[in-house]
C-alpha cells in the first residue's frame, strides 16, 4: 500500500459551528495546516456555521465584540473590519471567503450538515460548490474513523 493512500492518511475531523470571525478562522486555519501535513480532512458545518458555506456566506462572517461594546450600534461592523485587517497585516492570514478557496483547493472536504438544511430550508443549490450535504451518521462515521475530532 502507498503510504500517501487514502486508507493511510491520518484523518482529522472538524466542526464549525458559529458564522463568526472566531468560529470560522479556527477550524479553516487547523484544516488548511492538517491537509499540508497529508491528513483527510473534512469541516462539518453545523447550526449558524453552515452560513459559512452558503453561497456568499464566508464574505459576511462577522466579528461580534463581547459585553457592552457588542450592543453600541456600529461596532459589529467596526470590529469586523479590524479583526480582518489585523487578521491580513498582522498574521498574514486572508479573508475567511480567500481562506474557504485555499482549503479547497489542498483538498479539505467541506460538509454541511442535513438536520441543520432541513431547519433552515435550505438546499445543496444554497451551498458554495464543492459541499457535500452528509446527516449526523454520516458525520460519526467520519469522527469514528478520525485519529483527531475538534469542535471549534
Amino acid at each position: 500500500m502507498a503510504e500517501n493512500s487514502e486508507e493511510s492518511r491520518q484523518k482529522v475531523t472538524l466542526i464549525c459551528s458559529r458564522n463568526t470571525v472566531d468560529g470560522a478562522y479556527p477550524p479553516l486555519i487547523l484544516a488548511l495546516q492538517a491537509a499540508r501535513k497529508g491528513a483527510d480532512v473534512p469541516i462539518f458545518f453545523t447550526f449558524m456555521g453552515l452560513l459559512v458555506v452558503r453561497r456568499g456566506g464566508a464574505r459576511k462572517i462577522k466579528f461580534h465584540p463581547p459585553g457592552l461594546m457588542g450592543v453600541i450600534p456600529g461596532m459589529t461592523a467596526l470590529a469586523t473590519k479590524m479583526m480582518l485587517k489585523m487578521a491580513a497585516d498582522r498574521a498574514q492570514v486572508p479573508p475567511p471567503a480567500e481562506l474557504m478557496q485555499m482549503c479547497r483547493y489542498e483538498g479539505v472536504k467541506l460538509r454541511a450538515c442535513l438536520m441543520t438544511m432541513q431547519m433552515m430550508g435550505l438546499t445543496g443549490k444554497d451551498m458554495v460548490e464543492g459541499v457535500e450535504v452528509i446527516d449526523a451518521e454520516g458525520y460519526m462515521q467520519m469522527a469514528l474513523e478520525s485519529r483527531l475530532n475538534l469542535f471549534i
